[in-house]
């Protein structure tokens, strides 16, 4: 799944007519629809649980070993999920490293120190691994408080950057970014296609959405799942406003049903990329999706799986390398590294615990990937041992990274790669290398900004379907093959409408919210 020059990542949508999901509360949608979500989902017996709970803490609340196993007991059957055996959750039984490496994967250089493939991840106190997080339960609905600067400095700041979405804001931003009634009008569009091809029965998407360019990774229902809430979400929809609260209210039952809990960790992996599964580019999107729908809502009832997902990304990093991998410690790829790292970005938003040092570690990655003085970035450890060619993709994926660690706007890495981009322009065909190069311009701004708004935007507003089922949709063959055969329409829908949600998605780093608004590392 490594980009090419220009290239994409491919990740999954499903079709589906099914009853409807809960009515809505007025104060709080999810409040309710998560109480019908436990009708349908625990069996009988569990219930009997709860009230057994109950009575332990009534009878003997200074003994809480029995509160536990009963808590132990609950987190393993809610995994269970009745969509046959591709939604059949497990307990977080990781296979080998080496047995979930892509076929394609290469082995790291000599001089890269490799970690031991053989250790699995059952064979690992979880407990310890993760620093300085909490202990969560599936009854946890407290806030969390921030424990270190970058998450306090989140809560008096940062949350400001998902404002930018709100009504009262969105025109605003338009005007003064290069937006405009036609780019409002494809979201729009797009936003209609994705709801008609969520799976009204479970909430979920898939790649495989239906006979119209198709992507071939059904099982990836996390991956297209927080992808396609990333859009609704980065529009201002959310489960408590805007006319699509059921469908997002869906999306965000699904994933926190699909969640694998284990010791205060929350995971959205279940297998090897190469097999069609949800990987670590699904847990990051999926985990982005969580968190920004928290961020956006205050929900207490979103906090845990938000919360977890992060605690999961934090112990699935390399410890030596700093990098994500399709699958936990693996050594690392550019392009996953990206979504993990808006992910914590994310997270710092919305006033959730990160830990900086796992932010520290990333961007050793990022130094080991840059070469030609930082003004290019590999896609991994291979790359660099071949002396591959510009990676114009892992390039955009690796300064927006840098951006949200702190970098300076007049860094000369900064500026050198943005007038790479400034005169490569937008590709026709190079999805992923789209969607981060175009936030990479709009936080650096000025005229190298307008020059490629013009054309980004120009070029997607002609490229949507106007007519027939794909109405509100888009599809290239992309220039990284793989992406289409791994997301068809569905991934590329996603992408663009993502790009064409910058001008309000994120409010620029620089000067409206000044330097404190990074990773301070």
């Amino acid at each position: 799944m490594a980009p090419s020059d220009n290239g994409s990542t491919g990740i999954g949508g499903l079709t589906g007519e099914g009853s409807r999901l809960p009515e809505f509360e007025e104060q709080n949608p999810f409040k309710k629809g998560r109480v019908h979500l436990i009708k349908q989902a625990i069996p009988s017996w569990l219930v009997s649980t709860f009230v057994h709970v109950a009575a332990i803490l009534v009878l003997g609340a200074w003994n809480i070993e029995p509160l536990k196993k009963e808590l132990k007991l609950m987190l393993s059957s809610a995994e269970a999920i009745e969509e046959g055996e591709d939604l059949q959750a497990t307990a977080m039984e990781e296979a080998s490293a080496s047995e979930l490496q892509p076929s394609d994967s290469a082995e790291a250089p000599s001089d890269v120190p490799v970690v031991d493939s053989n250790i699995e991840a059952t064979s690992v106190d979880l407990s310890q691994v993760v620093v300085d997080v909490p202990l969560l339960s599936m009854n946890s609905m407290a806030s969390l408080t921030p424990k270190n600067a970058m998450a306090a400095q989140a809560n008096a700041t940062m949350k400001q950057a998902l404002t930018g979405r709100s009504k009262e804001t969105k025109r605003d931003l338009l005007r003064k970014f290069g937006g405009s009634d036609a780019t409002e009008k494809a979201v729009s569009m797009a936003l209609k296609w994705l709801a008609e091809h969520q799976n009204k029965q479970n909430g979920s998407w898939t790649l495989a959405h239906g006979p119209d360019n198709p992507g071939n990774r059904q099982s990836s229902f996390n991956a297209a799942t927080g992808m396609a809430l990333m859009c609704f979400l980065g529009a201002g929809q959310t489960h408590m406003e805007g006319e699509y609260k059921e469908v997002v209210f869906g999306g965000l039952s699904f994933l926190i049903k699909n969640m694998k809990f284990q010791k205060g960790l929350g995971s959205w992996y279940v297998g090897g990329g190469s097999k069609g599964l949800d990987d670590m580019y699904a847990h990051g999107i999926a985990t982005i999706a969580l968190c920004e729908a928290y961020g956006m809502t205050r929900d207490p009832a979103l906090v845990e799986a938000a919360q977890s997902g992060i605690n999961f990304l934090d112990y699935a990093q390399n410890p030596t390398t700093g990098g994500w991998h399709y699958s936990p410690k693996g050594l690392g790829d550019t392009s996953v590294v990206g979504w993990q790292m808006m992910a914590l970005k994310s997270a710092a938003m919305s006033g959730l615990t990160i830990d900086l040092d796992v932010v520290r570690r990333a961007n050793l990655f990022l130094d080991a990937m840059s070469w030609e003085e930082g003004t290019s970035y590999h896609y991994s450890f291979d790359s660099v041992a071949k002396k591959a060619k510009y990676n114009a993709s892992c390039t955009a994926c690796a300064l927006l990274c840098r951006m949200y660690s702190g970098m300076k706007k007049d860094h000369p890495t900064v500026k050198a790669i943005v007038a790479k981009f400034d005169k490569a322009g937008p590709s026709r065909t190079g999805t992923y290398y789209n969607y981060y190069a175009t936030q990479v311009m709009k936080q650096y701004g000025g005229p190298e900004w307008d020059r490629w708004n013009v054309r980004m935007r120009d070029q997607l507003i002609g490229l949507q379907s106007q007519s027939g089922l794909s109405t509100g949709s888009w599809f290239w063959e992309d220039s990284h093959s793989h992406s289409t055969t791994s997301g068809g329409r569905f991934y590329t829908t996603c992408m663009a409408t993502m790009i064409l949600e910058v001008y309000y998605r994120y409010l620029p780093i620089y000067a409206e919210q000044g330097e404190e608004d990074a990773f301070e590392l």
